[in-house]
């Protein structure tokens, strides 16, 4: 008889509890509240993505930026570079080095911005032996130019190239 109380005390008890927490809500109130968090969610796991590419791109973007400011600075230096032939020589070379630098570190994040960063229009001049002239420097300042722009067309359309 003890247990039968018991038993029927707890199951009393929690109809109780079950009324608090339910409120005399109706079946159609469950349905509404179970479709609200079914739509929170499809609407999180469609926009976790968007939030992550868009962070992600915005990392890279600094990337590009770092490499955009170190080719403004050669551009920058290019009178300093005609002064002498050794001076033409080693910009010439930095230039060529900013260019593979920049090459790498687009390829490790993005094979589709390094493409971009080494796509050309025209057929490069090809120069042999030393340099010995303002001729070479003019064709390697041409050549950071063309590479500038097409930074800048990278971070024009960041999010299709990261």
């Amino acid at each position: 008889m003890l247990k039968s109380f018991r038993a029927a005390n707890m199951a009393e008890s929690a109809e109780k509890k079950w009324r608090m927490l339910t409120d005399g809500s109706r079946p159609i109130d469950w349905a509404i509240l179970i479709v609200d968090f079914l739509v929170l969610a499809v609407i999180l796991w469609l926009d976790a993505p968007e939030r992550f590419h868009k962070k992600k791109v915005r990392k890279r973007l600094v990337l590009v930026q770092r490499i955009m400011l170190d080719g403004h600075a050669l551009r920058n230096s290019v009178s300093t570079a005609s002064a002498s032939n050794q001076t033409a020589s080693q910009w010439i070379q930095s230039v060529q080095a900013w260019i593979d630098t920049s090459h790498q570190s687009l390829a490790d994040v993005s094979m589709q911005a390094a493409l971009a960063f080494m796509h050309r229009n025209v057929v490069p001049d090809v120069s042999w032996g030393g340099v010995t002239n303002r001729q070479d420097v003019s064709r390697q300042f041409q050549e950071l130019l063309v590479r500038l722009d097409n930074l800048r067309n990278i971070m024009e359309k960041a999010d299709v190239y990261f």
